[in-house]
């Protein structure tokens, strides 16, 4: 098992669908396991400049996302 990519999709593909299934519950958490499954399935860097087109530039430098997702 020398290519663990794939594993790195599908497990980040994993958290975003458990994330979102578990969203509407009182489940603490749900919010980061999305977030951290982007990180997984996209990486670092293409999880911080899609967050900065979603959100305005306020809002990104409010939220601190790229400290959060730089500390993952």
């Amino acid at each position: 098992m020398k290519n663990f990519k794939h594993y790195h999709k599908i497990f980040g593909v994993a958290l975003i669908a458990t994330g979102i299934i578990f969203y509407p519950t009182p489940v603490p958490g749900t919010t980061f396991m999305i977030l951290l499954g982007f990180v997984w399935f996209m990486g670092k860097k293409k999880t911080i400049e899609s967050c900065k087109h979603v959100l305005s530039h306020k809002a990104f430098k409010f939220l601190r996302i790229k400290k959060i997702i730089e500390k993952i």
